[in-house]
């Protein structure tokens, strides 16, 4: 790139044409992605590329890009996408000016999308998690407080928090199970990174934080649509533990009648109780904390 183009872009007038020929090559994209024409669509990308390298990037048009990355990462169930995809995620990373943190968050939620596929592909991957991870994941990159958000995301936000109860059950009792997480999957075991100790330390406080969150967001959702919910956290924690007991069967079928033990004893576990984890510490100590 020219000195005189890398001016124009920081500090010029805006290329009215410019800008218009980016929207014309970003329609284009989803116009190829529909009609399946894969090598278009991947020159397409790299136009779209070559047009953010000859323009004056001001609010306006980073929204633009923002918005283009959010929408065609839902793309990215077709296996051929991805990697043109990455190519555009690994444009702008190397593009030092955009680093707003709008624009930091929609290329971590590209990356974390794009390791959650390849992660649902990958023979070594736990089964379990494979199916957890998605939800938490896009909620993760939501960046949007509670209070703007409305049914589909409303609902969304709750599953999320749904699954990570189920997660942080499930790496207590299969502690190595994120380990090909934290070793290649970096954007993805962002989502758990913070939490995992905690998960390991104070079970029981990560647990009811949680569940105070799915019985408040659950409760706003009924509220909206006039249905009845969860009356209290105990009714909330005895329908997750069941829920999350029945998923596991259905995934391990062969460990039925042990997992089928395990539900009974955290559904009758009582505060003196050895706590069913296996810590070996009093319930009241660990998840009854």
């Amino acid at each position: 790139m020219s000195f005189a183009s890398e001016i124009r872009r920081h500090f010029g007038k805006e290329d009215e044409s410019g800008i218009k020929k980016l929207q014309e090559d970003i329609r284009k994209i989803y116009k190829d992605i529909n009609d399946e024409k894969k090598s278009d669509c991947i020159s397409d990308i790299e136009k779209v590329c070559k047009d953010l390298n000859e323009i004056y990037m001001d609010e306006d048009t980073e929204n633009m890009v923002i918005e283009t990355i959010r929408s065609l990462s839902f793309y990215q169930n077709l296996p051929w996408f991805r990697e043109a995809f990455k190519r555009l995620l690994s444009f702008l990373e190397e593009d030092y000016y955009l680093r707003t943190d709008a624009m930091r968050n929609v290329l971590d939620s590209g990356w974390a999308s794009n390791e959650s596929y390849a992660f649902s592909e990958d023979d070594r991957g736990d089964a379990f998690i494979k199916k957890l991870l998605p939800d938490i994941v896009e909620e993760f990159y939501l960046d949007l407080p509670e209070d703007v958000l409305e049914d589909e995301l409303l609902n969304l936000k709750r599953d999320a928090f749904i699954k990570r109860f189920f997660l942080g059950r499930y790496i207590f009792r299969n502690p190595d199970s994120l380990k090909i997480l934290e070793d290649e999957y970096q954007y993805l075991y962002k989502v758990v990174e913070k939490e995992i100790q905690l998960i390991k330390d104070r079970p029981g406080s990560y647990e009811k934080k949680l569940m105070e969150d799915i019985l408040r967001i659950s409760q706003k959702i009924a509220d909206a649509e006039g249905i009845r919910t969860y009356s209290s956290i105990s009714t909330l924690q005895e329908s997750l533990i069941d829920t999350y007991y029945k998923n596991l069967i259905a995934e391990y079928p062969d460990e039925a009648d042990d997992l089928r033990d395990e539900r009974s004893k955290w559904l009758k576990i009582r505060g003196n109780d050895t706590c069913p984890c296996g810590s070996g510490r009093k319930f009241k100590k660990c998840h009854g904390a």
